[in-house]
C-alpha cells in the first residue's frame, strides 16, 4: 500500500509537470509564431513602401507634360534604372488606355500584349481612385515565376483614364524572408489579402496560388475576428491539423500566417522531454525499491517514519533530476528546500540557498514583484507566475519564470513551491523582434512609428513632472542634388554616415535620434532647455561638416551640410505633440530658407513673425 501511493504521487507530480511543461511549450510556440507573422507583416509594409515609389516615379515621367520624343526614348532606360536600384523589384511596365503593353523591363519586345483583361487593369479603369492597388498572385508567361503586382491609375490632363503603370514583386523575395525563420518541420507561411484571396504559400502549391479562403474556419473565426492571434485549424490544401500565429497589416490589409503542424511540436515537445522521462523511471525505480527494502527490514518499527522519509526522498530525487530550479518555501517566503538545478538556473550551491530569503539578491523591481506575488498567495491566491531579472554570481544577467503554487502539508499548514526556468533565450528573442520592428533598416536609427509613440509618452512625462522636452527635427541640405549627382547608394552611404555621427553625439540611452522621412532626422532630448538643446544641435552640425563628405553641388562650403530646427515643449501653450514638432519643423524652414547650414530655434521663429507683422 505504502510503494502504491508512492507510485501514484509521483505519478500525479509528472502528470501536472509534464502537462505544465507541455502548455508552456504551446505558449512558447504560439508567441513565436505571432512575432515571426507580425515581422513578416511589417516587412511587407516596407516592400509594398519602398515598391511605391518607383510607381511614383514613373507616374511623375509619363505624366510630364512637356514630355519630348527624347524624354519618351528614355522612358525604358529610367524604368530599368530604378529596378535595378530597388532590392525588390522584378520589374515596371507602362499599359496604355486601350490595356496594350507599351514599355515593359521584362521583355522590350513584348510591346503591344493585350493586358485588358487583368483583374488590376479592370479596377484602375472604373475606379478613379489614385491609390495603388494589391494584386496576385500571377505567374510569369516567360520566366514562370510567380509574383503580386503593385499597380496605379494614370490620368491624362483632362482626368480621364489614360492607362497604367505596374510594378511587380517576386514572390520568393517573401519565402526567403521566412526561410530566415527558425520554423518546426513542415512550418508553412502563407499571405492572404483582405478577401481571404491566398497571395502567397509555401511550400509552393500552384493549385493554391490565388484560391479564395473565405469560407473556411480560419478566415471566418480568425482573420475577420481579431488583426492578431493564433488559431489552429486543419489545412484545406494537406488536411493536417496545424497551430498557427497570425498578424494582419493595418496599412495594405494583408494578413502574413505562420503555421506548425500540431504533430511537429508535440514530436519537438517529446524530444525535449525524453531525458527527463528516463530520469524520471529512474527515479520512480530507485523510490520504489528503497521503499521496498525498508519495509522488509522493519514493516511494524516506526512505519511513519519511514514513510515520510520515503517520501521525502522521493520529492528531492523528482526535483534533482529536473532542470527547473525547485524550491520549497514557508509563509514567509524563506527558503526549506533548494533543488541541485540551482546551481545552473541562479550559479549558487542549493546549501548556500537554504535558510535565505526568497527576495535576497533580487534589484529592487523585482523585489516589489515578488513581494506582490507572495501577498497574493497569502490571501488565497493558489498560484503565480512572475518573470523577473536577476543577477548571477558570475555577473551574468538572466530572465528567469518562477510559478509559485500554494501547498498545504498534513502536519504544518501551509506553504510554497516555487518552480524557476531560465528563459533568457526567448526573451531575448522577444527583444530582437520589438527591435527590428522599431529601428529603420537603412540608418539603423528609431523608425518613424517608434518616434512617434516616443514622443508622445515624453511629452506626456514632461507636461505631468514639469520638466523641459527639446526637439531637433534636421535635414541635409540640398540632398536631392547630393542623389542627383552621385546617386542613391552614395546618398544611402551619407546618410548612414550622418546618422552614425548624431548617435555618437547625443547622451547614450536618455536621447532618442530617429528617420523620419527620406533625409530628414529627429532627436528626442528629455531633459534639456531650448538653449541647451540649441548648444546640442549645433555641435552636431559642426560636427557633420568634420565628416568632410564631398558634395559639390552645395556651394558655399562644397561639403555636405545640414540645418537644424531647435524647439521645447511649452506646457503652456502647446496643447498637444504635434505643436512641439510644428515649431521645430518651422524653425528648420527657416534655417534653410536663411543660408542653410545653420541651427535655428523657435525664438527666432517668433521673432521673425513680429518683425514681419509689424
Amino acid at each position: 500500500m505504502v510503494i502504491f501511493s508512492c507510485v501514484v504521487l509521483f505519478l500525479s507530480l509528472a502528470v501536472w509537470f509534464e502537462l505544465s511543461s507541455w502548455n508552456a511549450q504551446l505558449s512558447r510556440t504560439n508567441s513565436y509564431m505571432t512575432q515571426t507573422a507580425r515581422a513578416i507583416a511589417q516587412h511587407t509594409d516596407d516592400v509594398i513602401e519602398v515598391a511605391k515609389q518607383p510607381l511614383a516615379g514613373v507616374t511623375f515621367q509619363i505624366s510630364d507634360k512637356n514630355k519630348t520624343v527624347l524624354h519618351s526614348l528614355e522612358l525604358i532606360h529610367v524604368m530599368r534604372d530604378m529596378v535595378k536600384r530597388s532590392p525588390y523589384l522584378r520589374s515596371l511596365a507602362y499599359i496604355g488606355a486601350d490595356g496594350r503593353l507599351i514599355e515593359s523591363t521584362v521583355d522590350s519586345f513584348a510591346g503591344g500584349l493585350d493586358l485588358s483583361g487583368q483583374a488590376y487593369f479592370t479596377r484602375h479603369r472604373n475606379d478613379i481612385s489614385l491609390e495603388p492597388l494589391i494584386d496576385g498572385p500571377y505567374k510569369g508567361l516567360l520566366s514562370e515565376q510567380w509574383f503580386i503586382t503593385l499597380s496605379q491609375r494614370l490620368n491624362n490632363d483632362q482626368g480621364q483614364f489614360a492607362g497604367v503603370v505596374v510594378a511587380t514583386v517576386d514572390i520568393k523575395h517573401f519565402v526567403n524572408f521566412f526561410n530566415s525563420f527558425d520554423t518546426f518541420d513542415g512550418g508553412t507561411f502563407a499571405m492572404i489579402d483582405a478577401t481571404g484571396r491566398l497571395l502567397i504559400r509555401t511550400p509552393m502549391n500552384e493549385s493554391a496560388m490565388g484560391k479564395s479562403l473565405a469560407d473556411t474556419p480560419l478566415y471566418r473565426d480568425a482573420l475577420l475576428v481579431s488583426n492578431s492571434g493564433n488559431f489552429n485549424y486543419v489545412s484545406p490544401f494537406d488536411n493536417i491539423r496545424k497551430a498557427s500565429g497570425y498578424f494582419k497589416s493595418s496599412k495594405t490589409g494583408i494578413t502574413a500566417l505562420v503555421a506548425i503542424p500540431k504533430q511537429a511540436v508535440l514530436r519537438h515537445w517529446i524530444r525535449l522531454a525524453q531525458t527527463r522521462w528516463l530520469c524520471s523511471l529512474i527515479a520512480l525505480a530507485a523510490s520504489v525499491g528503497l521503499a521496498i527494502y525498508l519495509s522488509r527490514q522493519s514493516e511494524l518499527r516506526r512505519r511513519d517514519e519511514r514513510i515520510i522519509a520515503a517520501r521525502e526522498a522521493e520529492f528531492q530525487v523528482i526535483a534533482n533530476a529536473s532542470s527547473d530550479l525547485i524550491e520549497k518555501l514557508d509563509d514567509h517566503g524563506i527558503r526549506q528546500y533548494v533543488s541541485a538545478a540551482s546551481r545552473s538556473v541562479l550559479g549558487i550551491e542549493p546549501e548556500k540557498l537554504v535558510g535565505q530569503s526568497i527576495l535576497e539578491s533580487y534589484d529592487a523591481d523585482a523585489r516589489q514583484y515578488w513581494i506582490e506575488a507572495l501577498a497574493n498567495i497569502t490571501a488565497g491566491s493558489s498560484v503565480e507566475r512572475l518573470i523577473v531579472r536577476r543577477q548571477k554570481e558570475s555577473g551574468e544577467l538572466a530572465w528567469l519564470e518562477t510559478v509559485v503554487t500554494r501547498v498545504r502539508s498534513f502536519s504544518a499548514g501551509s506553504g510554497m513551491v516555487a518552480v524557476t526556468r531560465d528563459v533568457t533565450s526567448q526573451k531575448r528573442v522577444q527583444e530582437e523582434l520589438d527591435r527590428l520592428a522599431n529601428t529603420d533598416e537603412l540608418t539603423q536609427l528609431s523608425n518613424k512609428r517608434h518616434f512617434t509613440g516616443q514622443l508622445k509618452r515624453l511629452a506626456s512625462e514632461a507636461r505631468m513632472v514639469g520638466t523641459p522636452l527639446s526637439l531637433l527635427v534636421l535635414d541635409v541640405d540640398r540632398f536631392k542634388l547630393f542623389n542627383d549627382t552621385y546617386g542613391h547608394l552614395p546618398g544611402d552611404t551619407c546618410l548612414q554616415a550622418i546618422s552614425a555621427e548624431i548617435q555618437h553625439t547625443i547622451r547614450q540611452g536618455v536621447d532618442l535620434a530617429a528617420r523620419y522621412g527620406g533625409e530628414e532626422i529627429a532627436v528626442l532630448l528629455p531633459g534639456m532647455t531650448e538653449t541647451e538643446a540649441w548648444a546640442m544641435a549645433d555641435l552636431i552640425r559642426h560636427r557633420i561638416a568634420l565628416l568632410g563628405i564631398v558634395h559639390q553641388k552645395n556651394q558655399p562650403w562644397g561639403h555636405v551640410t545640414v540645418s537644424i530646427g531647435v524647439a521645447s515643449l511649452c506646457h503652456d501653450n502647446d496643447p498637444s505633440d504635434d505643436a512641439l514638432f510644428v515649431k521645430a519643423d518651422q524653425a528648420l524652414y527657416l534655417a534653410k530658407n536663411t543660408g542653410r547650414n545653420k541651427v535655428v530655434g523657435s525664438a527666432d521663429v517668433s521673432d521673425q513673425q513680429t518683425a514681419a507683422a509689424a
